[in-house]
């Protein structure tokens, strides 16, 4: 592998990773300005905030169906680099067109039509990762993703609450044209600076080949039955639907929910700390997860890539619970004190654990999928994602439109579902060793092939 090519795969790399961060910094200004938009933009409800990430998802989920599998005849005529440039710009100038909007009907459309951009980024951009690099560094970049997702929601989050808290009524207008701004710049360092990835070279049966790799990559229905029947990834898929549940929801909800439980005047402002203080253990969490899976990956030990992620998981999700329904009391200056610091330290070994899983789990859906299918297995990650979100999302906004004291078993409800869904990991533990040697049994075949040819 040239020089040269490292150089421009890195940039490459980089521009994915600074768009995914702005992505996801855009969609961190709305969890911490909900009470802003139901005083500020026109028409705007409690049901009606829960409408907006529950269709915002499901546009997502048929964004990530077409592109997942169409992406790839797509590029057939265009580069994977040409349409992914196309989908971020879709989601880039919607952001800010919804900084203009006049009243709550606007902003949902301008969310709605993102949905299709922002949809396309997984399918697109994390096959192409899996095809820049081979699978012992897999977890370390997917898990570098995380990092980029976790920080781009909270400086969101951080940027969003602040501009919304001190602003005036234009606070919310203001950070997603700052969004916009930036995250167009990022869209032109991407278009000047990326390259297009060619498959298979990064396996590790291809190492040394000097010839072209010209292969076949149209996907057959014989390609997604494997996909399908391949029972890591569909273990895998349901304990991330059941993270979607969690997550999406509590990602949207959170603050809000938290905000109510402080009795306190600077409740908001305490909250908003407290949730970037514990969320930023998942930066750490999702490299150190990833490094620890490429680590056993090396050595053999395959199943230390599922071990990792279930324990996490396991550990993670219980600490979040006491984050999330443990009392914070503030009847004193010294229980604020000591709860502030008890919530940020419980808040952030909760986070850590439980990013433990995010880059192992990309990195086994390249190590078990054939090339041309990659980007249908992250799709399918996305769609499981997104279809826990509409779940989670329209049982808290239906239950606290109704009577807002149901909200913390809500909650509960939502960590419970993802707690047992974190069992499912107990399936690759058992068949991702097997259907990693088949695939790549399969792609050695494909070796021998082209070196027939030459």
């Amino acid at each position: 592998m040239s020089e040269v090519y490292q150089i421009n795969r890195k940039k490459t790399f980089h521009s994915i990773f600074l768009l995914y961060f702005m992505m996801f910094f855009c969609g961190g200004i709305l969890p911490v300005n909900i009470g802003n938009l139901l005083a500020y933009l026109p028409k705007t409800t409690k049901f009606g905030i829960g409408i907006v990430s529950v269709s915002s998802l499901i546009i997502g989920i048929i964004s990530i169906l077409i592109f997942g599998y169409y992406g790839d005849k797509i590029s057939e005529r265009f580069s994977r680099k040409t349409i992914f440039i196309y989908t971020n710009f879709i989601w880039i100038l919607t952001y800010g067109l919804a900084s203009l909007s006049l009243n709550y009907f606007y902003y949902l459309l301008f969310i709605i039509v993102g949905a299709i951009g922002a949809g396309a980024f997984l399918p697109l951009g994390f096959s192409m990762i899996g095809d820049f690099y081979s699978p012992k560094d897999r977890g370390k970049k997917y898990g570098m993703m995380q990092f980029s997702l976790t920080l781009g929601a909270g400086m969101g989050i951080i940027f969003g609450g602040l501009l919304g808290n001190y602003a005036g009524p234009l606070g919310w207008r203001i950070a997603y044209g700052i969004g916009f701004i930036f995250g167009l710049f990022t869209l032109i360092f991407y278009t000047f600076s990326a390259i297009e990835p060619e498959r298979l070279r990064s396996e590790p049966e291809f190492e040394n080949f000097k010839g072209e790799i010209n292969y076949n990559y149209k996907i057959t229905y014989s390609n997604l039955k494997q996909l399908f029947r391949t029972r890591s990834v569909g273990g895998i898929l349901i304990s991330v639907f059941c993270s979607g549940i969690a997550n999406v929801t509590l990602g949207m909800w959170a603050i809000f929910y938290l905000t109510i439980k402080i009795d306190s005047m600077d409740a908001e402002l305490i909250v908003t700390t407290i949730y970037i203080l514990a969320g930023s253990g998942a930066l750490l969490g999702a490299i150190i997860g990833g490094r620890l899976g490429d680590r056993y990956f090396r050595s053999g030990k395959l199943k230390g890539r599922v071990v990792v992620s279930l324990i996490g998981l396991i550990v993670g999700i219980s600490l979040l619970s006491a984050f999330y329904l443990i009392p914070f009391y503030t009847e004193t200056i010294v229980q604020v004190v000591f709860s502030w610091i008890f919530f940020v330290i419980i808040g952030y070994l909760g986070f850590f654990f439980v990013a433990f899983s995010s880059g192992n789990q990309f990195a086994i859906y390249s190590e078990v999928s054939l090339p041309e299918i990659r980007s249908t297995a992250n799709a399918m990650n996305g769609l499981m994602v997104n279809l826990g979100g509409i779940i989670g999302n329209l049982v808290i906004s239906s239950m606290i439109e109704r009577n807002i004291s149901l909200l913390p078993y809500a909650i509960l409800l939502v960590l419970i579902i993802w707690l047992l869904g974190s069992l499912f990991w107990i399936i690759p533990y058992f068949y991702y060793p097997r259907e990693l040697k088949e695939c790549r049994e399969i792609l050695l075949q494909r070796r021998n092939d082209l070196e027939r040819k030459l």
